[in-house]
């Protein structure tokens, strides 16, 4: 059988809207109304919290991160805490693992593997590491995933650094990993490609790791 998925450029959004977008695409997916989705977005500036840690790990004081006008937000993915900003790229997969016969882990490497074949057209070197999920690069941490899972329908995705406010990183832990050092593409070769190439580039390399057809259509 052959997986199709349906890609949606959102552009920039905010969290709360697309959170409830997911939740209603995975019922449908789930309902069969609804075919595998990718949504390609970036998010106005928040904090979100993975279900297991409700509270936040931050390095800032709580009012520091309220005076930078960035929101929190309490979500079922795995992981721990993260940022979410412009500059980012954020990809939201809505795929029923079963009929891909796909295990939950198999679909989370992949959107690793993903995001490192992505880093490689831009002649960066990303790694996966035992123990930490995401994408790093020389130990600099560029990607951080967290994925959903409700009858076998995946929500929430992958966040890619390309060129976001790095600062608002040192507000947290990120993942809740003390001391861990973000990087995205625009620190490692000091400029950024155009976020559209970039987008294209992971649909492109989705589409091969997970061998899969993609066709994208007009927001809804």
């Amino acid at each position: 059988m052959t997986r199709l998925v349906e890609v949606h450029d959102l552009g920039l959004t905010g969290y709360r809207t697309i959170h409830e977008r997911q939740r209603e695409l995975q019922a449908a997916r789930i309902a069969g109304a609804a075919p595998d989705t990718l949504l390609l977005t970036e998010h106005r500036p928040v904090l979100t919290l993975g279900r297991a840690h409700p509270n936040p790990d931050l390095r800032a004081p709580a009012e520091a991160v309220a005076r930078a006008g960035i929101d929190i937000v309490q979500t079922e993915r795995g992981g721990d805490i993260t940022y979410h900003g412009p500059g980012q790229l954020v990809a939201y997969g809505i795929i029923a693992l079963r009929d891909w016969d796909l295990a939950l882990l198999d679909y989370v490497t992949g959107l690793e593997q993903t995001v490192i074949a992505v880093l490689a057209g831009w002649g960066i070197e990303g790694a996966r590491r035992t123990g930490a999920r995401g994408a790093w690069v020389d130990g600099r941490k560029i990607a951080s995933v967290g994925i959903h899972v409700r009858r076998w329908v995946t929500m929430h995705g992958i966040a890619l650094n390309v060129a976001p406010e790095m600062a608002h990183f040192d507000l947290i832990n990120p993942c809740g990993l003390a001391g861990v050092e973000m990087t995205s593409i625009q620190r490692e070769l000091g400029t950024a490609p155009a976020m559209a190439k970039v987008k294209a580039a992971f649909v492109d390399e989705f589409a091969k790791v997970f061998g899969c057809k993609t066709a994208w259509a007009v927001a809804r």
